[in-house]
């Protein structure tokens, strides 16, 4: 195909789509209206309270529409970490030190490595110590269950 005859139709293309957007712009292919305005008065019930400005600000809290689960945001806002990953939380090291088995009416269980707690702590089946929580006393084990892990815990028995 010769350049000229190539440009002359280029050119061509060109002028049509230019012409084609003029006319769209200048009268589109359908007709879009306003509604009328109404001017008269809205039909209220009498017994109908008239909500303040106090309520509506309660009720707008309440449901709040930009978080859909309705809670605090994970992680406070820092302008200084924006697009940082929060730092995955350390799971904690824990050390069944012994189990007071009474014929299984209301065992109890000594651990260490809770997080938060210094030392060991006696803990009941149910119990919960930040978010790990107690969920079965054996007389040879403990299971705790946290939000992403299960430990089965053994008594350390150093003369093995």
């Amino acid at each position: 195909m010769k350049p000229a005859l190539l440009h002359l139709l280029l050119a061509g293309v060109t002028l049509a789509g230019l012409a084609l957007s003029t006319r769209l712009a200048a009268r589109p292919f359908v007709r879009v209206e306003l509604p009328q305005w109404e001017s008269g008065e809205r039909d209220v019930p009498a017994g109908a309270p008239v909500p303040t400005s106090e309520s509506s600000s309660v009720a707008m809290v309440a449901r709040d529409p930009f978080r859909i689960t309705k809670r605090a945001a994970p992680m406070a806002y820092d302008p200084l970490r924006v697009g940082q990953p929060p730092a995955p939380a350390a799971r904690p090291t824990l050390v069944l030190d012994g189990i007071v088995w009474d014929g299984g009416a209301s065992p109890t269980a000594l651990l260490e490595g809770l997080p938060g707690v210094d030392g060991p702590r006696v803990v009941r089946k149910g119990d919960i110590v930040g978010d790990l929580r107690v969920k079965d006393i054996r007389w040879d084990r403990v299971v705790i269950g946290g939000p992403d892990t299960l430990w089965t815990l053994t008594v350390k028995e150093p003369w093995k």
